[in-house]
């Protein structure tokens, strides 16, 4: 019975996984609808055009500088492994805000490059930590290199997919949106209070908000008339960015 309290937990994870892998392998590959690149809110400002999406960008780049000097820190008191998912992730929210910026400036598939690749580091490099964090840290720092070479990699072979004719996102849509399936898993089977559990909860939610927001752009900038959906879909990523700096923060006095 001890050893099947102590495996079925991270057997759950694998079965979760694999599911997952296995359902968005079946389904036909996904090419980018070019809908996306249309926003809501066009006005130019300053000869800067869908200006209201590019400068509220300009969040990331506050809290990615604040992570990236909170890095430093943790490489005088954590391991390498944690070391470089902080930096890597701090990174990844600095360079989101520069290469979003980018890609509202000149939507297409080849700018959305720079937004995605940066953003992606950030969840390879976040999800990795939880599982360092409440997991097992091997696993988790396991995870992150993988998750880090399979996420750079899920980006390069969305665009080739797509200029060869047969976009699909799916690789990329899985490295997005399995730790959403995984995360409460984890936090139902790994509880512990000296942790930030209650501080994941305040990231989740606001970047459920976000992408509510973003699936609304239209609707919201109809009835507000002076910002979009799109436009707070990035401020409340930016809260939950900041939210995912204070766990790093409170990290620190662990």
């Amino acid at each position: 019975m001890t050893i099947v309290n102590k495996y079925y937990k991270g057997f759950v994870l694998i079965v979760v996984f694999i599911v997952t892998a296995v359902a968005l392998n079946l389904l036909d590959p996904i090419a980018q609808d070019l809908a996306y690149h249309r926003f809501s809110d066009c006005r130019e400002f300053l000869g800067i055009p869908y200006f209201m999406d590019v400068v509220s960008n300009i969040p990331f780049l506050i809290i990615g500088f604040m992570g990236i000097r909170l890095a430093r820190k943790v490489y005088r008191k954590q391991t390498m492994a944690y070391f470089l998912m902080t930096f890597m992730l701090f990174v990844g929210v600095f360079f989101t805000g520069i290469g979003s910026a980018v890609y509202h400036y000149t939507p297409n598939n080849f700018a959305l490059i720079f937004d995605r690749l940066p953003m992606t580091l950030v969840f390879t490099a976040f999800f990795a930590t939880i599982i360092y964090d409440y997991v097992d840290k091997r696993v988790g720092s396991w995870a992150f290199y993988t998750l880090l070479v399979v996420g750079i990699y899920s980006i390069f072979y969305w665009y080739y997919t797509e200029i060869t004719g047969a976009g699909d996102l799916r690789l990329y849509a899985f490295i997005q949106f399995f730790p959403i399936l995984a995360v409460p898993l984890i936090l139902i089977f790994y509880k512990n209070s000296q942790l930030y559990t209650k501080q994941l909860l305040y990231v989740f939610g606001a970047y459920a908000l976000a992408k509510i927001c973003e699936h609304y752009d239209a609707y919201i900038f109809e009835y507000f008339r002076v910002i979009s959906g799109h436009t707070i879909k990035h401020l409340l990523s930016a809260v939950a960015v900041y939210f995912i700096f204070l766990i790093y923060k409170k990290r620190m006095t662990i």
